[in-house]
This record gives structure tokens, C-alpha cells and sequence, in this order.
């Protein structure tokens, strides 16, 4: 049975009845002498940003889409003693649709002051309005599904490449949004002017029509992002459609054009002289080109006049590896809109370091942007690349937990990906830890030049009180590294490559490795647990002794977790832990998901099966490749959590056993389960302790009310199938928490 556990009205998020976490950022974090504003704010890679006030105070707050796995970040604007600032809101992206895909930028297309969103839509954008208020906070409706065009009397889809970043803006000034979007092709602009003012007198319709084929009259070239002026080749030299002298390029053989590869379009009047100027990006260069427009007046085919691929050159000019997109918003509270350029490439870009701000020196009608930072947010958190993996352990023999955070790749110049372990040492106290960056590259971990998603694991294997390392390896191997640190500076010997088990046969069961080094069998000695690529948990038994491990396999199925049951990729990460002399559980997928497992204790040995597994256990999913660290820092009796994730950074959470609040209270035994889950039509809901009756309230995802039901018998059957497809909430009575439900 698989719970989707959600919390839209309590904000910890608990595992089992004495697991009470919340998101925190009481631990603070010191790089380059300074501490971080929002160590905890989980990392960037190839992020969209927008503006848009979500939380209905007022005031423009930051949207971020990341398009690494689909991420979508709140960042609220805030004002204290030092003035406005952005504050990573943990809990901000429940307030908007689950369902966002490849781009997202928030553009208030009906002129209700309220900000829509335009999204992924199958071979173009779809759209959705804000029917939010500041009472009952942000709803939305599906405006279009996907947009259409009218093309010389044909009703065709919008189409935009499913790489690209097309410009959404009033092209023509007269108060509605229009799109310009390149053609399939990839050679020349396509003006589609939104006719809602021109046909109805207001700006809240989405109906187009094609009215240039050539924007701009220029080409780009389709092997490079050279920019042809005035070109002379068809649909140019016509401008405005249609014009029967000649063929449409929609006539053309499909043979006879490549397909597009990418393209990213700013679109903005960047000289005051009335019209759009252009900033473009290729998906095979790290350079913007600034195209400027030569005329006067809107809607008068005229023509790009210049061209400026070193932009800005007034500055440092953007040099991104690879395909940088721009985006004009204001985020440094001055009222002037400044440039944010962010790479787009997914696993090719640079993904540290790599959120270019320009501040605008100039005004909103004549804008000259200089550079500032080339990590905008990322300079504020932990970053360190693509898929972060926490690793809590004492290496510098202080007896302070250090964090070490792994990745599965850093970009490394020029396109090419190195993986790394980055040492924060604990320089607090036993009671209030503190984390400061010493090194990017732990030992120089990244010469060994092993492969991508090196994995970390520590404990003493040789008695000498000073804690080893096994490192997993791309090919599934195990390299162990021995701590020969004489003080407080750690070191390690050289890698002893290829670990052997008890046999002297080569410990290699599956690619990418992730190691944990945990007495699993209580029995003094560290056994060997490993998550393969695959999704399962193999066990190695350490039947040693404290000063000369030896691991002997005992199960390539451990507990019978399997965490790739619907996908060939499950990138196993284990995470065990023991409370109260009870071992339970953490464990990191592909998926983004957590799996918690318990009853464990007695079910180790081969063809046992764990007690319990639960997907999705912290009820947010975390995009892609969740990984776990978990400790009691602080000697408070109370757990911390970090969660590593696809986007480079990490989340911090505190557990509160004395929390009574929280989602379902788990104590012994699940006391309700929901099947199907998703579901069509029927859903049942079982009642495993039939004690009480018990209340559940549905809402949909904007926090609206639907109706109350009873759960009276052991098991109950609702109807749900006049419900539209989406995500909805049910809200259990007597504090028993939220279940989030799918309907499909």
C-alpha cells in the first residue's frame, strides 16, 4: 500500500508518532568568511525566474523555475533592519500547479493585476489564470490548455519547441500579450499578435494570429547563431502574411529543414525608441546577441539594424557555458528592471556559480545593465552542482559532526562534469553546531577522475578512534580510504581500489554505489550496506573484528527494498538509523521521493522482507535524486535531517517529538489507509482501528472546500468521479493530519 502524504494546512512533516520534522534554518553556515542568507534553500541549477506576488501583500516576491527536474522555488520579499530581501519560502510551491514542465513565467495576461501563468503545453504554452485573492491565497484555473494561432484562416497550435524560451510580451504596445516564438525550423521569428484588444476591447482573451513570418527581417543561421540582417530569402522579404508570390514555409518538405534546436528570446525596448529589441541565446553557444530594432512605431515590419554578440558590451559580457537565457525583472528593489542570466542546457550548463545579475544603472525606458555576481541566490546557499548528497560524520577527530556534501556532478570547463566532496567543519559547539566551508574538493577526491556521483561513507574500521572512508564508485566498486590524520587536520592514505569481500571477490553488485557503513545486526561491528542504480539495497555483514573489517554478502535484496519498481533507474541511497535501540530506515530514489522503512530489527537476512516501506514519506517530493543525512547534532534528543536533491543544495529539518501537530500520526500501525491512489472514480478508504468515527474534509489545491464525509465502517466507498482530474486534500478529524489525493 503507497501513502501520498502532503501537508497543505501544518507545515512539519512527520515519519513516524515521535518524528515530528520542520524546516529549519536555525543551523548557519559560514563560506568566504560570510554567512550565508539561505544555506538551506536547496541549490539552483538551470532556473526561470519571474515575479509575482503570491502571498497577495502587496509587494512583487521571486518565482523560480528550475528545469533540472522540474523544481519549482518561492522566494518571498521581505523588509528588515537592512532593508528588502528575498527569503526562501520552503513551503511556497504547494500554492501552484504540480504539473509544470520544461518553462514558467508569470505574466498577467488579463490586466487584473493578478500574475497568470504561461507553461509547457504539448508543442507549445499552457495557460493558467490566477483566481487567487489575498482571503483565500493563490487558486488557478486552466485558461488553454494549449494556445492556438490562426495561420491564414487555419486554427494551429502556437508552436513552441519544447528547448525554448520564447518572448511573451505585448509586442505592439496596445495592452494585451503576444508571443514571439521561433519556427519550427529555427531560422525565423514568428509574430503571433493577440487579438483580444483589437477584437473585444480588453486584454483577458488568448487569441491569436499570425502575422509575421519574419520578424525582425532577419534569418539566424540554422548550424551556428549567426544573424543574417535584411535577409533576402523567403518568408523576409514579404514581411507581413499572407503573400501568395511565396510559398509558406509550412509547404516546404520536412526534408528539406532541420529540426530546431533551441533557442532563448528576450524581448524588450531596451533604447527607448518605441519598439522591441531583441537578446538572444543559442542552445550550442555561451554568448547573448543584443539585436537592436530600427524603428519608430509599432506593427511596421521594421527591421533589426544591429547586432551586438559580446552583450552587454558596455560590461562584462555574458559567457555562459551553455545556451544562457535572460530574463528583465527587478530584484534588487529599486523599481528598475535589471537582466538575470541562467543557463538552460539540463546536465550539459554550468550548474555552480552560474545565475548571472546584471544591475540596470539606466531606467526602465533606457536600460544599460553592468555586471554584479555571477551567483545571484547561489551565493546565498549551499550549491554544489547537480544532485547533492549529505554525509554527517567527525573527520577532523574533534568529536563534532562535520558536514560533508557530496554531488553526483559539477560542471568542469569546458562541458565536460567532475564529481566532488565538499568538508564543512562543525566550528560550533555540542550544542549549537555550526558548518564552515573549508574545501570544495575534500582530498582532492575529484583527480581520481573515477566517474560521475562519487558516495561517501564514514566510520572507524580499524579501532583507531579516527573515522575511514569508503567511497562508491560509477562502476559499483568501493574504494577504501584509511584515516591516517595526526591531528586535527584530516587524511587519508591512498585509496585501496577494487574493496574485496570475505572471499577476495571484488564488492561490485550494481553500478553507481552508494555506501553506508551502520551496525546493522547490533553486533559492535560496522556492516556494509550499498544502494545500486538499479533501486536495491544490497547487505554485506562485517564478520571482522574492530581493528580488521571483512564483509561477507548476506543479501542482494535487503528488506526487499526496491525503490526502481517502475523504472529502470532507482539510484538507491541508504540512510539507516537507530532511535530508542530501534533502526529504521531513510531511503533516497531517482524518484525525488523519500522511502521510509521500519521493522527492520529481526528481517535482515536473505528473503526477509522490512515491516514497513512508505513512498513518499516527507510528503514533498524533491524533484529528483533524494538523498538523507540524519544526527543528532545538537545533543537535544531530538533528530536533524538534511535532504540532499537534484538541484545541488540541501534542506535542513528539525524534529519536535513533544509536536503534537503534524500528518497522519503513524504511532504503531497505519490507522487509515486510501487505495487507488492515484484514482478514477471510486476510493476507498479503510479504517484499520475502527475506535471512532472519524471526519475527512476534501479540498482542492487551492485550499477550497468541497465536502465533509463520514468514515464510519471499517471500509468506505466515495464516488468521486464528478471530481476534475487533479490534486486534491483530504483533512482527517481529531488532529489525525492531511492525505494528499491524486484523481486522474
Amino acid at each position: 500500500m503507497k501513502y501520498f502524504i502532503f501537508s497543505l494546512f501544518v507545515f512539519p512533516f512527520c515519519f513516524w508518532g515521535q518524528f515530528q520534522f520542520s524546516f529549519s534554518d536555525s543551523i548557519q553556515v559560514i563560506s568566504n568568511n560570510t554567512a550565508l542568507n539561505m544555506p538551506w534553500a536547496g541549490g539552483l541549477n538551470y532556473p526561470q525566474l519571474s515575479s509575482i506576488d503570491y502571498d497577495f501583500d502587496g509587494d512583487l516576491d521571486l518565482l523560480v523555475f528550475d528545469r533540472s527536474s522540474n523544481q519549482l522555488k518561492v522566494f518571498e520579499h521581505k523588509i528588515g533592519a537592512q532593508g528588502h530581501f528575498y527569503d526562501y519560502d520552503h513551503n511556497g510551491a504547494q500554492w501552484f500547479p504540480q504539473d509544470l514542465r520544461y518553462r514558467l513565467f508569470a505574466i498577467d495576461y488579463d490586466g487584473d493585476q493578478r500574475k497568470d501563468l504561461f507553461a509547457y503545453g504539448i508543442g507549445g504554452l499552457k495557460v493558467y489564470r490566477n483566481t487567487g485573492d489575498v482571503i483565500s491565497g493563490l487558486s488557478w484555473q486552466v485558461a488553454e490548455e494549449i494556445l492556438y494561432s490562426d495561420n491564414w484562416g487555419t486554427s494551429l497550435n502556437l508552436y513552441v519547441s519544447s528547448t525554448d524560451i520564447p518572448a511573451i510580451v505585448d509586442v505592439d504596445g496596445d495592452g494585451d500579450i503576444d508571443v514571439l516564438t521561433f519556427h519550427i525550423g529555427g531560422e525565423y521569428l514568428r509574430y503571433h499578435q493577440n487579438q483580444s484588444m483589437d477584437l473585444y476591447g480588453h486584454a483577458d482573451s488568448l487569441q491569436f494570429e499570425l502575422k509575421n513570418e519574419c520578424w525582425g527581417t532577419f534569418r539566424e543561421d540554422i548550424s551556428t547563431n549567426t544573424v543574417y540582417l535584411n535577409d533576402d530569402t523567403a518568408p523576409c522579404t514579404t514581411g507581413n502574411v499572407p503573400n501568395p508570390e511565396f510559398p509558406l514555409i509550412e509547404e516546404k518538405k520536412v526534408n528539406d529543414e532541420k529540426a530546431h534546436s533551441g533557442s532563448t528570446i528576450l524581448a524588450l525596448d531596451i533604447d527607448g525608441s518605441g519598439v522591441m529589441d531583441l537578446i538572444l541565446g543559442d542552445v550550442a553557444f555561451p554568448n547573448l546577441n543584443l539585436m537592436i530594432n530600427g524603428g519608430t512605431e509599432v506593427n511596421q515590419n521594421s527591421a533589426m539594424v544591429s547586432t551586438d554578440p559580446l552583450f552587454p558590451s558596455n560590461s562584462i559580457p555574458v559567457s555562459m557555458q551553455l545556451f544562457p537565457a535572460a530574463f528583465n525583472l527587478d530584484v534588487d528593489f529599486d523599481g528598475v528592471k535589471d537582466l538575470i542570466v541562467a543557463p538552460n542546457a539540463k546536465n550539459i550548463s554550468e550548474n555552480e556559480k552560474s545565475v548571472y545579475f546584471y544591475k540596470n544603472t539606466g531606467s526602465n525606458q533606457v536600460s544599460n545593465f553592468v555586471f554584479e555576481t555571477k551567483e545571484f541566490l547561489q551565493g546565498d546557499m549551499l550549491d554544489h552542482g547537480t544532485g547533492s548528497i549529505p554525509v554527517l560524520a567527525d573527520v577532523d577527530g574533534d568529536n563534532l559532526k562535520d558536514l560533508m556534501v557530496a554531488n553526483i556532478f559539477a560542471y568542469k570547463p569546458v562541458l565536460n562534469k567532475e564529481s566532488r566532496i565538499a568538508y564543512y567543519k562543525n566550528t560550533g559547539t555540542s550544542s549549537s553546531p555550526k558548518f564552515t566551508l573549508i574545501d570544495r574538493d575534500f582530498q582532492n577526491l575529484s583527480a581520481l577522475e573515477v566517474g560521475i556521483r562519487i558516495y561517501p561513507a564514514f566510520g572507524d574500521l580499524n579501532g583507531d578512534l579516527k573515522n575511514d572512508m569508503i567511497l562508491g564508485l560509477e562502476d559499483g566498486t568501493l574504494s577504501y580510504f584509511i584515516n591516517n590524520s595526526s591531528g586535527n587536520i584530516p587524511s587519508y592514505a591512498p585509496p585501496i581500489f577494487n574493496l574485496e569481500d570475505v572471499n577476495g571477490t571484488i564488492i561490485q553488485n550494481g553500478l553507481y554505489a552508494a555506501p553506508q557503513l551502520f551496525d546493522l545486526n547490533k553486533d559492535g561491528l560496522l556492516d556494509l550496506i550499498i544502494g545500486v542504480k538499479t533501486g536495491e539495497l544490497i547487505y554485506y555483514q562485517n564478520v571482522g573484528s574492530s581493528a580488521n573489517p571483512s564483509f561477507e554478502l548476506v543479501t542482494n535484496f535487503l528488506g526487499g527494498i526496491d525503490v526502481a519498481e517502475s523504472s529502470p533507474n532507482g539510484y538507491a541511497a541508504p540512510c539507516f538509523f537507530r532511535e530508542n535501540d530501534t533502526t529504521y530506515a531513510l531511503i533516497g530514489a531517482a524518484d525525488g521521493f523519500c522511502y521510509f522503512a521500519k521493522g527492520i530489527d529481526g528481517n535482515i537476512g536473505e528473503g526477509q522482507v522490512f515491516d514497513d516501506l512508505i513512498e513518499d514519506y516527507l510528503g514533498f517530493g524533491v524533484g529528483a535524486y533524494s538523498t538523507f543525512g540524519i544526527s543528532n547534532l545538537d545533543e537535544d534528543g531530538e533528530l536533524d535531517l538534511f535532504v540532499g536533491q537534484d538541484l545541488g543544495g540541501l534542506f535542513y529539518l528539525e524534529n519536535d517529538s513533544n509536536n503534537s501537530a503534524g500528518l497522519v500520526d503513524l504511532e504503531n500501525e497505519p490507522i487509515i489507509s486510501f487505495w487507488p491512489n492515484p484514482f478514477k472514480s471510486e476510493l476507498f478508504i479503510e479504517l484499520i482501528d475502527q475506535s471512532e468515527n472519524i471526519t475527512a474534509d476534501l479540498f482542492n489545491l487551492a485550499g477550497e472546500f468541497i465536502q465533509s464525509y463520514t468514515l464510519c465502517k471499517k471500509t468506505n466507498v466515495f464516488n468521486l468521479e464528478h471530481l476534475d482530474s487533479g490534486v486534491y486534500y483530504m483533512r482527517l478529524s481529531n488532529g489525525r493530519g492531511t492525505v494528499k489525493l491524486i484523481k486522474f
